[in-house]
């Protein structure tokens, strides 16, 4: 099987550089983003799947790419991004503000650290990398071609496992997918995956954003 991972489409939480939370919806620009990714979806020819995580930003730039390739998006809650708790919603400037100390500890933090009222880095890559079992053991071993849409949090920890890294640290340096880039891995009939090209955005050439 091929596994192409998707990041959603430019947010407003992106833009306004907000802490995200569950109802992030795009941006004109996201859309257009997501446009971009869809049609280099459909000159591929061969998506026979699409998954996506469930929080809006995801699931809109799911459905763009659902409506060119022929696929209803099927929501795995297991790709959506880290839950912030109380957090979510707030500007980090603002949240930094006023919690110096955790924010401190946070930038330092361990997988045994987490969000007050969300989920700890361990509880995160935990559900996110059973999603992505969940999604390699049903199509292992076929010529499938499948579109996972998430977030640049979950798809790092993907990335990590995909490239061999240690999973009992954030995996903070595989966390810089572009908004709407392809990563592509080829997985084996052992279900290993198989890094290809990483984070295109070719396809987003000549977008300006307004």
């Amino acid at each position: 099987m091929l596994l192409l991972l998707v990041r959603h489409g430019q947010s407003m939480g992106n833009v306004e550089g907000r802490i995200q939370g569950d109802n992030d919806p795009l941006t004109d620009f996201g859309r257009s983003q997501a446009q971009a990714v869809a049609e280099a979806m459909k000159q591929r020819g061969d998506v026979t799947n699409l998954y996506a995580s469930p929080l809006d930003r995801a699931m809109e730039t799911a459905a763009i790419i659902g409506a060119a390739v022929g696929q209803t998006p099927v929501p795995i809650t297991g790709l959506a991004e880290i839950n912030a708790g109380r957090a979510a919603g707030l500007l980090w400037a603002d949240w930094r503000d006023q919690n110096p100390e955790l924010a401190e500890r946070m930038a330092n933090r361990t997988v045994d650290d987490g969000w007050e009222g969300g989920e700890t880095g361990n509880q995160f890559g935990y559900r996110v990398l059973a999603a992505y079992d969940e999604i390699v053991t049903r199509h292992v071993g076929t010529d499938d071609v499948v579109v996972a849409v998430g977030h640049g949090g979950s798809l790092a920890w993907i990335a990590a496992k995909a490239h061999g890294d240690p999973l009992d640290v954030w995996p903070m340096a595989r966390a810089g997918f572009e908004n709407c880039s392809i990563s592509q891995l080829l997985v084996d009939d052992k279900g290993h995956g198989e890094p290809g090209a990483w984070n295109q955005d070719g396809h987003l050439a000549g977008l300006v954003e307004r």
